[in-house]
């Protein structure tokens, strides 16, 4: 554990409750602290740290852990942060061991300059303690926390002013992605095709599944970063996962409404890097109705494909999803063999009926 720090606090019980806040790496990588399982070995171990600042505040009683909760924020800010991995011992709830952890979080995330925490729960004990430390339900089951002087945070943030620039997207940008996503513009009805997200569902876990899925040339992920550091835009591609479709990719892309000026850069960047893939197709999946989705896309040389009748739901009616597309290449090398894919047959099987092209 590093820049461990104790107190100690009375508790109604008369149990004295040590509350210490550490960052990984923990001994043993205890991966029961990180319910993330696609990043649970990394986080624990502290490989994360050059990205992510992951204090861990950690309740104990006689020494023995009854109580814990994570938070993330970017290794360089601290103005954006989730909560995470709430978690207390059923022999020891309703004993104010939670709130005592989240009411150390959020002081120390205001003191150090943060601005909005996020968290999700389906749990109303929960979302009740949650309320208590002013969080307010914000998009589906998401809740948000604002600090002191951040009340107009929805429209400070992402706003205009400075242009931005396009760099790969890092696991920094997990704080950051979930305040883009769960921002209420722009109102897209498709707000993440890849992890299904629509417009009213909640996004934070999504984005390390997604990063974690683009592994080893399967895809890749921009961001547009204006001049405070601020991420106002993501572009994701994901390589289709079969032998037959590989040299094809869906996008995945959200702008903040003050920056879809710089949309096209982001795109044309996407449509770049797909180059160095061996991706020649891309499409991407939206709405019928949201025509400022389609300019953007067709500013780059997109057209609709194809479109699905009455596929979406929205606000009691149906609408199409349309299937935007772009041809990069009329060629495109084959990256992975039909072994690398599941009931793909094997070197070692085609050896054995001869099969050896």
């Amino acid at each position: 554990m590093t820049n461990s720090t104790e107190t100690t606090v009375q508790l109604g019980s008369g149990e004295k409750l040590t509350i210490e806040v550490c960052e990984p790496p923990f001994p043993g990588g205890e991966h029961s602290l990180c319910w993330w399982r696609d990043i649970a070995a990394d986080l624990m171990a502290g490989n994360l740290r050059p990205w992510l600042y992951t204090p861990y505040y950690l309740g104990k009683i006689d020494g023995e852990l009854v109580g814990y909760m994570g938070c993330q924020t970017p290794a360089n800010t601290r103005e954006v942060g989730l909560v995470e991995f709430v978690w207390t011992d059923e022999a020891h709830r309703r004993k104010g061991i939670a709130s005592l952890l989240l009411g150390r979080l959020v002081e120390e995330f205001a003191q150090a300059g943060g601005l909005a925490l996020y968290l999700c729960t389906a749990n109303p004990h929960a979302g009740s303690l949650y309320e208590r430390h002013g969080f307010r339900y914000f998009v589906g089951d998401g809740m948000r926390y604002l600090a002191p002087g951040a009340e107009d945070f929805d429209r400070e943030y992402l706003d205009g002013g400075s242009p931005a620039e396009v760099r790969d997207a890092t696991w920094a940008d997990l704080p950051g992605a979930s305040v883009l996503y769960n921002h209420p513009e722009p109102r897209w009805i498709v707000k993440d095709y890849l992890s299904q997200s629509f417009r009213d569902t909640r996004y934070e876990s999504h984005f390390v599944k997604t990063l974690r899925r683009l592994e080893g040339r399967r895809g890749f992920c921009l961001a547009l970063e204006n001049a405070k550091r601020r991420l106002v835009g993501l572009a994701t591609v994901e390589r289709r996962g079969t032998f037959a479709e590989q040299h094809t990719g869906i996008l995945s892309f959200r702008v903040a409404p003050a920056f879809s000026g710089q949309a096209a850069d982001l795109l044309g960047a996407a449509v770049e890097r797909c180059a160095d893939l061996e991706i020649a197709v891309l499409h991407v999946y939206l709405a019928d109705c949201d025509d400022d989705q389609k300019q953007l896309l067709e500013e780059v040389g997109f057209d609709e494909e194809t479109r699905f009748k009455r596929r979406l739901r929205v606000d009691g009616r149906f609408v199409d999803m349309v299937v935007y597309a772009r041809t990069i290449a009329q060629t495109a090398a084959t990256l992975f063999d039909e072994g690398y894919y599941y009931g793909g047959r094997k070197d070692w099987q085609r050896e054995r009926v001869g099969d050896t092209d």
